[in-house]
């Protein structure tokens, strides 16, 4: 039997999968998917489990098994964690037919990896039956410690195999699982390593941020402790990764090739400008936001009296997400920073090394934040290039929606973190509304009521429950910001109780095609109350105005709007007033009911 039937019975193992996911960082969907491609860099088969003994004799030569094992699961546990399958025939991907799942010989294989890891690795078994074949599934946990083989084997998954874990790539191995904080590494550097005019230009940029700020009383000594740019190791004052970054000389600069930033500017006419900045993490950040800062573009929109300019790329996006890039950058990884932008395609991509930090995900970067490089940003705080942490985002999202832009796009690879912003406007109408918003109260927008006003405008009217479960809308403080814009008449609700949404207010319509939206809003909610007092007939012979009101959850002050609609049923031929109807108790049946 082929290994897709396993989708149609695998029911049982969804639970153990969400168990799976929480510790690989694994989505069902790509779970099933890895099943179909084989072995790969998570997912590993055995055909058989093997047995140290066989017709009652012990066999001297198993105990390699259980090394070709450990080193797997070793592999598996440096990498991202993952998964032994046993039970399938790697060949041909079927289901081994003898393989026979027995819980001892199961948790003697556990006791055996353990042995065999250091630190000890416990694997998590699962047992899927698939059409009365159990398939064994050893977990391999994602670790934030470093393993290696009883034998001194540092290894690493690879594609479908394993491999030693080079030199190099410890650091980086070690920087990911959270071992060390890559900015506060120290190095030994052959002669001088601070350039004392980098350190005088800190010193300024400090200054001009805060006149008093207590840095400026240190002694030079203390000065690159108190930062985090020097640390104490025996008898030795060493630079750390920090004080390279800030005041390290040319000469320091090269323990750290990679800390670059390429930009290309691809043009419309298939040609294209590159730019590279490398070293000291001011000096880059400066000229690469100069250069990105001089290539804005404006376009001037007219509303009413209001007149605005809207750029491409406004200065708060390129700096926010630049200093982004090189505050939360992993370090340790030989790679640079790559910025392209496309002027055909009409977008800015930012490309940072290293995956998001733990805990941090393509779905939560905006509210969620774990700084890789703390010291790096507490430096970057105090020269006024970065505030507090999660601010970048924020300024980010509502600049690009109080401009009328699309949210910000971030995907995540094997070695990066992409984030891509698009330079075209999707609707002036929130742009309108943020500068009413502004007149009005006084105040600029805020990004909780962009996102609330975004999605209505987006989706034309939206219950509560769709805009709670909207990602980067806060479900607990949703009904305050809604009263807050009902109050100000943004927005006002359409339909009652189930059936209650939220629709532009009328008073912010200005253009036919808004005003022709609301109608139709309107209409669509009167429809399903007459819908709601015509089913009622079929099931009760007649309704009255404080019945209908009953029906369709409406107060007292509704019974005109009620009468209203008695009224339209009437003229459309759909009800008719009874035969012992009274002027203060109107009753009403179906035409068609006798």
């Amino acid at each position: 039997m082929h290994i897709r039937s396993i989708y149609k019975e695998t029911f049982d193992f969804y639970i153990g999968i969400q168990f799976m996911k929480k510790k690989t960082k694994l989505s069902i969907q790509w779970f099933y998917n890895l099943l179909e491609r084989g072995e790969c860099d998570i997912l590993d088969f055995k055909e058989q489990l093997e047995d140290k003994t066989s017709f009652g004799k012990s066999l001297k030569n198993f105990a390699p098994k259980y090394d070709e094992i450990a080193r797997d699961v070793v592999a598996f546990a440096n990498y991202k964690g993952g998964f032994l399958f046993i039970g399938i025939i790697d060949d041909c991907k079927e289901i081994n037919k003898d393989f026979v799942y027995q819980d001892n010989k199961v948790f003697e294989l556990i006791h055996q990896v353990q042995d065999r890891t250091e630190p000890t690795i416990t694997l998590v078994p699962h047992k899927i039956s698939v059409e009365g074949n159990d398939i064994l599934v050893l977990e391999i946990p994602f670790s934030t410690q470093l393993h290696r083989t009883s034998r001194g084997e540092f290894l690493i998954r690879s594609n479908d195999g394993n491999r030693p874990i080079e030199p190099y790539e410890m650091s980086t191995i070690m920087a990911e699982k959270g071992l060390i904080i890559y900015d506060q590494k120290t190095w030994h550097i052959s002669g001088a390593w601070l350039d004392p005019n980098r350190l005088s230009n800190l010193l300024k940029l400090i200054e001009a941020k805060k006149a008093d700020s207590p840095y400026l009383e240190k002694t030079q000594n203390d000065l690159l402790d108190s930062l985090g740019m020097t640390k104490d190791e025996g008898d030795e004052i060493l630079p750390t990764t920090t004080g390279l970054l800030f005041v390290g000389n040319q000469n320091a600069l090269r323990e750290l090739p990679y800390y670059e930033v390429k930009y290309i500017h691809y043009f419309a006419d298939g040609t294209y400008q590159s730019y590279e900045y490398k070293g000291n993490i001011v000096e880059v950040a400066t000229g690469c936001f100069n250069q990105l800062k001089a290539e804005i573009r404006q376009k001037e929109y007219i509303f009413g009296l209001f007149r605005e300019y809207v750029e491409d790329y406004s200065e708060v996006v390129i700096r926010e997400l630049l200093v982004n890039a090189l505050a939360h950058r992993d370090i340790s990884r030989q790679q640079i920073i790559e910025i392209r932008k496309y002027d055909d395609g009409g977008y800015l991509e930012i490309e940072s090394p290293g995956a998001f930090p733990v805990g941090v995900t393509p779905e939560n970067f905006l509210r969620k934040t774990n700084p890789r490089n703390p010291n790096v940003m507490d430096i970057l705080r105090e020269i006024g290039l970065a505030e507090k942490a999660g601010s970048g985002f924020d300024k980010i999202f509502t600049d690009l929606l109080k401009n009328g832009k699309s949210l910000l796009q971030s995907e995540e690879t094997e070695t990066s973190v992409i984030f891509r912003v698009k330079a075209d406007i999707i609707t002036e109408k929130l742009i309108e509304l943020s500068l009413q918003y502004e007149h009005q109260t006084g105040n600029a927008i805020k990004l909780d009521e962009l996102l609330v006003l975004s999605e209505i405008i987006k989706h034309k009217q939206i219950k509560f429950a769709d805009l709670c479960s909207t990602p980067n809308i806060s479900p607990y403080r949703l009904q305050s910001i809604l009263d807050k814009l009902q109050e100000l008449e943004f927005i006002e609700t359409s339909g009652k109780t189930s059936g209650l949404s939220y629709i532009l207010h009328i008073s912010k319509r200005k253009n036919a095609r808004d005003k022709i939206e609301y109608v139709i809003t309107k209409r669509q909610n009167k429809a399903r109350q007459k819908e709601a007092i015509l089913r009622y007939l079929d099931s009760i012979e007649t309704i009255n105005n404080a019945e209908a009101r009953e029906l369709l959850k409406l107060t007292d002050k509704d019974r005109p709007k009620v009468s209203r609609l008695f009224a339209e049923l009437v003229e459309e031929q759909e009800i008719i007033q009874t035969d012992n109807s009274r002027p203060n108790k109107v009753n009403y049946r179906r035409l068609n009911k006798h």
